[in-house]
């Protein structure tokens, strides 16, 4: 991928990080799984649970990764300027 590209892709995952409906969304899902599983009280449903608990798990995955292409994006800025600037 190029640096151009690398950039690009780590402004707009900052943007999205720091989105306040991205970060509501990422909350409202969050507390919707935990009440749904909180309220699967019926001995069959395991699965639901076991299902419910690897989507909680998964949220907090997502953002990661977006803050993984932010900083790489941060960093690869970072490196050219200091190419262009050395000190």
């Amino acid at each position: 991928m190029s640096k151009d590209k690398l950039i690009k892709e780590g402004v707009e995952a900052e943007r999205i990080l720091d989105n306040e409906i991205f970060k509501k969304a990422l909350k409202n899902l969050t507390d919707e799984y935990i009440q749904h599983w909180l309220q699967s009280r019926n001995i069959d449903d395991v699965k639901l649970r076991e299902d419910l608990h690897k989507a909680i798990l998964l949220i907090p995955q997502v953002e990661r990764h977006l803050r993984i292409i932010a900083e790489k994006g941060k960093i690869t800025k970072h490196e050219i300027n200091k190419l262009k600037n050395p000190r």
